[in-house]
């Protein structure tokens, strides 16, 4: 079994429970593009047979007449590819005659078919003919608002009729291991960072390079895939990317802040707001408030996946380089400051760590008005009697005693209830110094390092 199958162990077991009832079934399937949503169910469906169908922009009878073909060759019924069928409804109808034994049938990339308005009709296709049978039908989708919208909203027309939703997320990065045994921890990092949790990506980059050189390989040469990839994702979700294109480099450069963005972008507030809600609802960016805020004045934007943090930094801005064959410029650009942007995802490593391993229900990091004091991740047990804050240092130094008094110090300024038990946890690239690490264990400091993300390492009392 292949590494992404592995850690889709639950997914698996989630369509196997649904499958087993033996009875007729609505399940909706969406997630975000390259996921491995199609993957999964192609190999789940191996064993149990069925229908697959991938919908385009065709146009309505066209993707009714290509249904027809991949229902005529799974079924081995060529007159069944023939047949004139103008309709979904009328499809379906005829299809329920002759699947016999055969309960699956996936549709992948549903919202097409939305766009063509057959959602209704489905809705028709499923309380008149699928529901009175067996018949697992399971919708799939890559465009999370259209999905959302389209099917899981209470406006939606299949509204109340699924069985089952399953969410297909990112990968976590620890799973990077069965994508590159032969990887240390910070190599690990650092392709997280990349890639993100992306099997598709993830399967792009070789064990036997290092960063720098995947990199130069996969995200820097004109006929690599990940070098447009990014452009094709959101040609997919705007006619017009200009100004989605503007922004997302606006922010990858670090200008989080609403008005830092309008500055750079020379765009209109009120234009702003509609672009930034467009990309929100899209899931390509998220909004960020600090610890305990309660307006959204000190609101951050940042993007919600590695990979675009990464190719709207260091390639998108460089194209013209990478185009006129100037790859090693770039790479001598990006050396510059590829820390900080590892460093990024460093930090949400740790808090991802922190939920993952518990006792915290909330885990955010923590910013003053004015920017100049921050912490990276606090997080709050399930009672609210206990506050840990988290440093996370990814520096070629050694961290010393005074970065844990920085801690302390900034820990008196965040919004914590002075009630709570504190605690505090410093996790570094390069581990701790001597006197730094005499002194952490004494005052109960928590302390992790790569040795330690990469194993068992707990925050629990």
């Amino acid at each position: 079994m292949v590494q992404q199958f592995i850690n889709r162990l639950s997914e698996m077991e989630a369509l196997e429970r649904e499958y087993a009832r033996g009875k007729a079934g609505l399940v909706v399937v969406y997630g975000r593009r390259r996921v491995g949503k199609t993957e999964l169910l192609l190999h789940f469906m191996e064993a149990k047979g069925g229908i697959y169908f991938l919908s385009d922009r065709r146009g309505y009878l066209e993707n009714i007449h290509e249904f027809q073909r991949a229902v005529a060759d799974a079924l081995d019924i060529p007159l069944f590819g023939r047949a004139a069928f103008t309709s979904w409804l009328e499809l379906f109808g005829e299809l329920v005659k002759v699947m016999g034994d055969r309960r699956l049938l996936v549709i992948d990339e549903y919202p097409y078919l939305m766009e063509e308005g057959a959602n209704e009709e489905f809705q028709k296709v499923w309380d008149t003919v699928l529901s009175k049978g067996r018949i697992l039908l399971v919708l799939v989708g890559s465009s999370l608002s259209m999905m959302e919208r389209g099917v899981l909203s209470q406006t939606a027309p299949l509204y109340g009729r699924r069985s089952m939703q399953l969410r297909v997320d990112r990968l976590r990065w620890e799973d990077l291991r069965g994508f590159f045994p032969a990887y240390s921890t910070e190599q690990a990092i650092e392709a997280y960072s990349v890639l993100d949790g992306i099997p598709l990506y993830l399967k792009q980059f070789s064990g036997t390079l290092d960063i720098l050189g995947n990199i130069e390989r996969n995200l820097l040469r004109k006929d690599a895939f990940l070098y447009e990839e990014a452009e094709f994702l959101l040609l997919e979700e705007f006619r017009e990317p200009r100004r989605y294109f503007a922004i997302l480099q606006a922010i990858a450069s670090g200008k989080r802040r609403f008005g830092e963005i309008a500055d750079a972008t020379s765009a209109e507030k009120s234009a702003l707001s509609k672009y930034l809600s467009s990309l929100e609802e899209l899931r390509i960016i998220t909004d960020d408030l600090p610890f305990g805020a309660k307006g959204g004045r000190l609101r951050r934007y940042r993007l919600s996946d590695n990979y675009l943090q990464f190719w709207f930094r260091y390639v998108f801005p460089y194209k013209g380089l990478v185009e006129a064959g100037r790859a090693r410029d770039v790479l001598d650009i990006m050396r510059e400051t590829f820390h900080e942007h590892v460093s990024r995802a460093f930090e949400a490593i740790v808090r991802d760590e922190l939920l993952r391993r518990g006792p915290w229900r909330t885990v955010a990091p923590w910013w003053d008005r004015k920017g100049e004091n921050e912490v990276d991740a606090i997080a709050v047990d399930e009672r609210g009697g206990q506050a840990l804050f988290a440093e996370a240092k990814w520096t070629n130094r050694k961290v010393g005693w005074e970065s844990v008094q920085d801690l302390i110090r900034k820990s008196d300024l965040a919004p914590v209830d002075a009630r709570m038990e504190r605690r505090y946890l410093v996790a570094s690239r390069s581990g701790f110094t001597t006197s730094c690490m005499d002194k952490m264990d004494p005052e109960g400091i928590l302390h992790w390092d790569l040795d330690d993300l990469g194993g068992s390492a707990t925050t629990r009392p």
